[in-house]
């Protein structure tokens, strides 16, 4: 599996890297971008923005991929580093197994720059991009008390990623911290898919059996729309219905993405959160520009959620659909 996933993930850079048509002069600042697995659509969009704004201002990205390794990125990174490339770009696989890597970097005077997941060690690198799970978890539980609403002793399940370290312990915590404020509502569950959809799928299929004789669940909130749209198909399996109404189970998601805005638009999703990889790779790209040019940036840049639902889903639907 893992030598399709790494295939297909080749075929797409080699895409990402003729898609920009920005000719590079000789000079240009070399910027190595350790990436995830861009045949996922999330990190697939990410990719193809950073890209092409990176070049578009003059810099010459050369994009290598790790199929959620450490291992390998850690080797990736010594490459960069032995490479002297004048930045790099990293969407860390570990928050843990890497800092012997960028501790490497740090005494390179390699400016690293992370995405999407930073680490506590603020010394070990220059910039961070990315989403705040904090607020993420915190805007989600929001969703789901106003899908909820009216609702007492509603039950609520977490279709998690990856809770090993990274965003999706600190999603976890911050929903629940925000549902306690909301008496009407318990936290029941948390399930770890690895941000599978599949899993997702599986896991919920489990958590609806497992609670039907205790009057079913009233909401998930899985992490991002992938994992969410999961959740909806196996409800729609096993007979649930889906929506705000008595009895039906909310759905809330995030990373707004095709298939969750259609989700919202058929009723069967009643939330997802406006925060897309495309913004996040044009923002990422032009840090790293000023960085290059010895201009100063924020420590930690991240955008604004929005809540994105039935009543203004029309506004989001072309960003959101990628």
């Amino acid at each position: 599996m893992k030598f399709r996933i790494i295939a297909a993930c080749a075929g797409l850079a080699t895409a990402v890297g003729l898609a920009a048509p920005h000719a590079l002069a000789a000079d240009a600042k070399r910027v190595a971008f350790l990436d995830g697995p861009i045949a996922d659509k999330y990190i697939g969009g990410l990719t193809r923005s950073f890209t092409e704004t990176a070049k578009a201002a003059g810099l010459d990205v050369a994009v290598v991929q790790s199929p959620f390794d450490p291992a390998l990125q850690a080797q990736q990174m010594d490459d960069a580093i032995a490479k002297k490339v004048d930045a790099i770009v990293m969407m860390i696989m570990s928050q843990k197994a890497l800092i012997p890597a960028l501790t490497r970097a740090k005494e390179a005077h390699i400016p690293v720059i992370l995405i999407n997941t930073p680490i506590p060690q603020e010394d070990l690198y220059t910039a961070f991009v990315g989403e705040d799970s904090n607020n993420m978890g915190t805007t989600a539980a929001k969703a789901m008390a106003e899908g909820l609403k009216g609702r007492s002793g509603a039950k609520v399940a977490i279709i998690a990623g990856s809770m090993d370290e990274g965003i999706a312990p600190a999603r976890v915590a911050a929903f629940k911290s925000e549902m306690a404020k909301h008496p009407g509502i318990n936290v029941v569950a948390v399930e770890e898919t690895h941000w599978a959809p599949p899993e997702a799928e599986r896991a919920t299929g489990q958590l609806l059996a497992r609670f039907s004789g205790q009057g079913g669940l009233d909401g998930i909130y899985a992490m991002n729309d992938p994992l969410a749209n999961g959740a909806v198909q196996a409800a729609q399996s096993a007979g649930v219905k889906l929506g705000t109404g008595k009895g039906e189970l909310v759905v809330v998601g995030g990373n707004c993405l095709a298939m969750g805005i259609a989700d919202i638009e058929q009723g069967t999703m009643y939330a997802t959160l406006y925060w897309t990889p495309i913004n996040m790779g044009r923002d990422t790209a032009n840090t790293v520009k000023k960085i290059l040019d010895g201009q100063p940036v924020p420590k930690k840049q991240s955008r604004s959620l929005d809540i994105i639902t039935k009543a203004n889903v029309a506004k989001y639907q072309k960003e959101c659909t990628f």
